[in-house]
């Protein structure tokens, strides 16, 4: 009986080639798009899941409500808090503190290589988190002072075919330092991420690291903390508030957890976390789910539409089976079946789309999408049950409808006549483009806000602008040779030495207003340039003057402000007034105006700008538009004759801004992709229903042509 069925469905798929193309094409779009938002939705949601404890361990955040403060959360805390939690709390079964640095160079022999991910931690970091140790000393990495855990491709680009054990780099002051184990490289889906680790440890527990270690008197440390149960955080933070007040912490500062597995969905509100990379919003992700549902739902109601519309062509079939004695749940099996054989068929269609274009809208996967899916059952099981539901969804009125045609109406003719299908018809197209337009008008949304995170004046420039790191310590003497030589070439408009650059984390320090009561605390971001950083950067003065090197007070007793600062102190006449660095007193000689130091994101926050003409490890060098081939080579040229045994590591500004929104763009883009498939799948089931209108047609159309109809009037009426 059931090899009947499927011969039988073929018979009728062939028979009808037209209606079965339409409905392949658009069930294969929609499991396609479905198929896809599953990879992207199941890749975000799994962040840091591969961790055996994820669901005991805790980030330790920090909430800072002083005052000028523009975003109260912040990835980072105290640095003694983590390993009092552990000695003092019987809940705190393990801690392990980081120092994420970001890019950094590194020296073995007389190469230099930057890192990508570069950090110090304890050793624990280990036992905390399932990152794989390879090679060495896996029971005992980090644990000495002065040791280091290469990745496996950083160990290989270092390295070559050496074997690394053994080795050993220098990384700024600190020389010597022996490479221990190498690590298996993290994978994607992790909010941590590094390529070199070094020891936290210390041999002298005088030295100044080991007492910033015990330090409560700062905010700059990334801690994870592992509990001996989920439920009991809350106890825990209540703990933590008593710790830091029996330390005398600022009262401004509290303390809270974050489940590790909302670390990567729920932090687009914290600063200071430049190590949490990829982060990105819950509400986009929940938003491509919604988007694929929607999808989905437009392709099967296509399938209902267009096989209810056939359902006239296949009355006397129906007539036929059931006066040789067929019985409506027969006939009912026959047309799930020719559903669910469309249903398979789509998806084979729809793995090979998403496999030819997946990488159109950067999917999470690199290899075989066939082999990706089978390396795990659950989600073969899963395709094959969703594939059915579709099927037995998409036929379910069909086979109802059709299996219950009385015989003698069939004859008669008179289903052709009733509304009842033209109706349901109608309701789902209606339904159909209420849906596409609803997603239109989202996808507008979606579209305006990205163009004012591009086009919002952000108050500076970002075109023509690149930076150079050059952090390491011995590079820095040097710097002013690099920029004579750079000032030189005629391509090269200006450059500037500072501390940061907008969209990177700057640093907060504590401040006394003049005039403020003694029981408000203060604190704020600052950042220090020299006095070509200002004209480079294309920021405007509003009031007062910029720094000059010719007026040797500026560099010890003299600050800009931005307007934010001036606003949230409710200073008209800043200009002249007082600001406190705790015992120093230095005088504000001109107000900047307002620009963004973060992601537009954040409101615009308070800034205090220091005179550093000698100091900051970045350079920021000013190209023409027109020449910028030219100078980004004069720029090698120089650096290599400045620096001939260090590589160069350089960024445009514009792309560095624009990484901030990296999060944004990519939803973007998966929207309009989507939404312009469900519009495409709308009208292409439309399509099925016009061309079947104008078959039912054939013979008014007949009558008309004969009549004198033409055929642009007959367009028209259809």
């Amino acid at each position: 009986m059931l090899k009947n069925y499927f011969k039988i469905a073929f018979r009728s798929l062939l028979k009808s080639r037209g209606t079965s193309f339409i409905n392949i094409l658009g069930l294969s779009i929609g499991m396609a798009c479905c198929l896809g938002i599953f990879l992207f939705v199941q890749n975000e949601l799994s962040y840091d899941l591969f961790h055996s404890k994820a669901e005991d361990i805790f980030r330790v955040l920090t909430i800072d409500e002083a005052l000028g403060v523009s975003s109260s959360l912040v990835g980072i805390t105290l640095p003694a808090l983590g390993e009092a939690m552990e000695d003092q709390f019987p809940e705190v079964v393990n801690r392990v503190r980081m120092m994420p640095r970001g890019r950094q160079l590194i020296n073995y022999g007389q190469q230099g290589f930057y890192t990508q991910h570069f950090a110090y931690a304890e050793p624990s970091l280990f036992e905390v988190f399932d990152f794989k140790l390879l090679d060495g000393d896996t029971d005992n990495a980090l644990k000495a002072p002065n040791t280091v855990v290469f990745s496996e491709s950083m160990a290989k680009r270092t390295f070559g075919d050496d074997d690394p054990i053994g080795k050993r780099i220098d990384i700024g002051n600190q020389q010597g330092l022996e490479v221990v184990a190498v690590m298996k490289d993290i994978t994607e889906n992790s909010h941590l991420d590094f390529d070199v680790i070094v020891s936290m440890e210390q041999a002298d527990t005088t030295s100044g690291f080991a007492q910033f270690l015990r330090s409560w008197q700062s905010i700059s440390m990334v801690t994870y903390v592992q509990l001996n149960q989920p439920g009991s955080e809350a106890n825990v933070e209540a703990k933590m508030e008593e710790l830091i007040r029996t330390n005398e912490v600022g009262d401004n500062f509290k303390v809270t957890l974050q489940p590790l597995k909302d670390a990567h969905l729920k932090s687009s509100g914290i600063l200071f976390e430049n190590y949490n990379l990829n982060k990105t919003d819950e509400g986009y992700v929940y938003t491509l789910a919604a988007v694929g549902l929607f999808v989905i739902l437009i392709a099967s109601f296509n399938f209902m539409n267009l096989s209810t519309a056939r359902s006239a062509n296949r009355a006397q079939e129906v007539g036929v089976r059931k006066v040789f004695g067929a019985f409506r749940q027969q006939l009912i099996t026959q047309f799930m079946v020719e559903s669910v054989i469309i249903s398979f068929v789509s998806l084979m269609a729809a793995f090979l789309l998403v496999s030819v274009l997946g990488s159109v809208v950067n999917l999470p996967f690199e290899e075989n999408l066939m082999l990706y899916f089978l390396s795990e059952p659950s989600w073969v099981a899963g395709a094959v049950t969703f594939t059915l539901l579709i099927g037995l969804f998409s036929g379910s009125y069909p086979a109802l409808m059709l299996s219950g045609f009385n015989p003698i109406s069939i004859l008669r003719g008179s289903f052709k006549t009733s509304t009842k299908g033209v109706l349901l018809r109608k309701g789902l197209v209606i339904f159909q483009f209420t849906i596409s337009i609803v997603m239109i008008i989202g996808t507008t949304i979606v579209y305006d806000q990205l163009q004012h995170l591009r086009n919002a004046d952000k108050g500076f420039d970002t075109e023509q602008i690149v930076t150079l790191n050059i952090g390491h310590p011995s590079l820095q003497q040097s710097i002013p040779v690099l920029k004579n030589k750079l000032e030189q070439n005629p391509n090269i408009l200006a450059t500037a030495r500072t501390a940061g650059m907008p969209g990177r984390t700057f640093g907060r320090r504590g401040v006394v207003p003049e005039g403020a009561s003694q029981e408000d605390t203060w604190i704020v971001s600052v950042l220090s340039f020299d006095d070509s950083y200002v004209e480079l950067m294309g920021m405007e003065m509003v009031e007062g003057r910029m720094f000059d090197q010719e007026i040797p007070s500026d560099q010890q007793e003299s600050i800009l402000i931005n307007e934010a600062m001036a606003k949230e102190l409710g200073w008209n006449d800043p200009v002249g007034r007082k600001i406190g660095f705790g015992q120093n007193q230095q005088t504000i000689i001109g107000v900047v105006k307002d620009f963004h130091i973060a992601s537009m994101r954040f409101k615009l926050a308070p800034l205090v700008m220091f005179f550093n003409p000698n100091g900051g490890g970045n350079l920021a060098i000013k190209f023409r538009t027109s020449q910028a081939a030219a100078a980004m080579d004069f720029v090698q040229t120089a650096w290599q004759e400045t620096y001939p045994n260090s590589p160069i590591e350089y960024r445009f500004f514009d792309e560095e801004f624009g990484q901030q929104y990296a999060s944004d763009e990519r939803f973007g883009r998966l929207v309009f992709s989507f939404t312009w498939l469900a519009i495409f799948i709308a009208c292409l089931g439309l399509l099925g229903l016009s061309a079947f209108t104008a078959e039912l047609k054939i013979i008014e159309i007949g009558v008309r042509k004969v009549v004198g109809a033409s055929v642009s009037g007959i367009v028209v009426l259809l």
